[in-house]
């Protein structure tokens, strides 16, 4: 066996091994050579058997943080997908010998299993809905998959009514304007969280780049008194709103920031969409909550980790950066740009 790093020419050989794993979005070629062909950060790993099929994947997103100021490099894994024993860790080795330690943000249960057997310590991120989807489930009883619609259209409303709930003196001096793209000085020039994203500008400007046909970002600058403190990428399809990523030098102008981009977003929107971040900071939570966000039941496990063991990190969260659009994460099939397959005929 041997490990070959994706490029455009490989995709019929990926699309394969991906229909043997459906459902994927490594059948959707923009964004395959996109996100792991088209810059230095990210690569997807493809384990190929002695006759060249591939039997197993794992991208790996190299990512910038910093924790209490100090540089720290996770390389933060997606579409680990296997069709042979033992493929998966074989590219499981790949993957911590070559980062200095890794990153699992939301994962299956076979990962889940993979990373409590090396021991890697969980941190539950809270995450928060306004108007929640109420999708049917597989397997749910009649009568609740009948009620679903009913309660969306009651305890749905539109995003844009809550902007009243916002205090006019929290956010005197604050304000948001609609950028094209990253500039250099939207970067904050000082943090107050004592772990977050910390990528470069040509990270920022690859990974959250607007005009792509599988995503649409949307960029605001964050001004207090006229200054720049900070900047939100928002991800929008029509059915939601996600912050993506979001940064800043004050952690309740930031949170407002978020709310303002929100709002700049949704103001013409004749129905309600769902709404939806991760946060772990205490005071941004309190801020979205008298918003109108809610706490899902279940938050999304963020595990970093290494070739040894868990990472030392501080288990109280409470002054994190989180978001929830990193890695692949927000970048989820079907995209906005791939029409729904066609179901093969049947056998005759």
């Amino acid at each position: 066996m041997r490990i070959v790093e994706y490029t455009p020419e490989h995709f019929d050989l990926l699309q394969r091994f991906a229909r043997r794993i459906q459902p994927t979005g490594l059948l959707h070629r923009p964004f395959v050579d996109y996100y792991y062909a088209a810059s230095d950060w990210c690569k997807l790993n493809m384990l190929l058997r002695n006759d060249g099929a591939v039997v197993a994947t794992m991208g790996v997103d190299r990512m910038r943080f910093e924790f209490l100021s100090r540089e720290m490099a996770l390389g933060f894994a997606s579409n680990f997908y296997t069709v042979e024993p033992g493929a998966g860790g074989y590219l499981f080795m790949y993957w911590m010998r070559t980062c200095p330690a890794g990153l699992v943000f939301g994962s299956s249960e076979d990962m889940q299993r993979i990373l409590r057997k090396r021991k890697w310590a969980p941190f539950d991120i809270r995450t928060y809905y306004l108007n929640p989807p109420y999708k049917a489930s597989q397997g749910e009883p009649w009568w609740r998959m009948l009620a679903k619609p009913t309660l969306r259209y009651l305890r749905q409303r539109k995003v844009s009514k809550c902007a009243s709930r916002i205090p006019p003196d929290a956010i005197a001096g604050l304000s948001v304007r609609e950028e094209p793209e990253l500039a250099e000085n939207l970067l904050p020039r000082k943090s107050p969280y004592s772990f977050r994203f910390a990528p470069p500008l040509d990270y920022l400007r690859w990974r959250y780049k607007s005009g792509l046909s599988f995503v649409h970002y949307r960029l605001f600058r964050v001004f207090a008194s006229g200054a720049t403190i900070g900047y939100v990428i928002l991800n929008e399809s029509d059915e939601q709103v996600m912050v993506a990523q979001c940064d800043g030098e004050d952690p309740v102008a930031l949170a407002y920031g978020v709310l303002l981009s929100i709002l700049e977003v949704v103001q013409n929107d004749i129905e309600p969409r769902t709404v939806f971040l991760t946060c772990c900071h205490r005071e941004m939570q309190k801020i979205y909550e008298r918003f109108g966000f809610r706490a899902s039941r279940t938050g999304v496990s963020f595990v970093p980790g290494n070739l040894h063991g868990p990472i030392d990190l501080s288990s109280d969260t409470a002054n994190w950066l989180i978001n929830y659009d990193w890695g692949d994460n927000g970048l989820i099939a079907p995209f906005p740009d791939q029409a729904p397959e066609r179901p093969s005929a049947a056998a005759s």
